[in-house]
């Protein structure tokens, strides 16, 4: 067998992220993947799991598709000023898009923040793949991220 099993490896993944907050820790960053034509991701950091919200404005590059099934090619829209929000179908470069996913870098957190709260209203589901994990760990001994 030809390979290596990349979760607990090179990544982790949260696929139900919406609402959830979850911790930076242990990565170099996060790939937020969001779906749905009128999907409106909302970013925010916060101190701790149950703190409070701030507004994370990082989002700068956006890669989005007109599929959700891998059938449609990835576009990329380079924001003119950094956010912590945008809408599919809506927003700017963004009206025909159904998919969208832009990444979080732990170094963008400010201090002493290390969770993140992807939330988001409209249709679809918003996931998370932490990647460049600075601890590998087998699947079933990776921290849990949530809590």
């Amino acid at each position: 067998m030809a390979g290596q099993e990349a979760l607990g490896r090179v990544c982790d993944i949260i696929p139900i992220a919406a609402g959830k907050p979850f911790k930076m820790r242990n990565c170099s960053g996060v790939l937020l993947v969001t779906t749905g034509a009128t999907s409106a991701p909302v970013l925010n950091e916060r101190s701790s799991f149950g703190g409070a919200d701030t507004a994370l404005p990082v989002i700068k590059t956006v890669y989005w598709s007109t599929a959700t099934d891998g059938t449609a090619v990835w576009n990329k829209l380079i924001l003119s000023s950094a956010v912590s929000t945008f809408t599919l179908g809506t927003t700017t470069g963004l009206t025909t898009a159904v998919m969208a996913a832009f990444h979080v870098f732990t170094s963008h957190l400010s201090d002493p923040f290390n969770y993140i709260n992807f939330a988001g209203g409209g249709s679809g589901l918003n996931y998370a793949i932490m990647y460049d994990l600075t601890v590998q760990r087998g699947p079933a001994n990776l921290e849990i991220k949530g809590s």
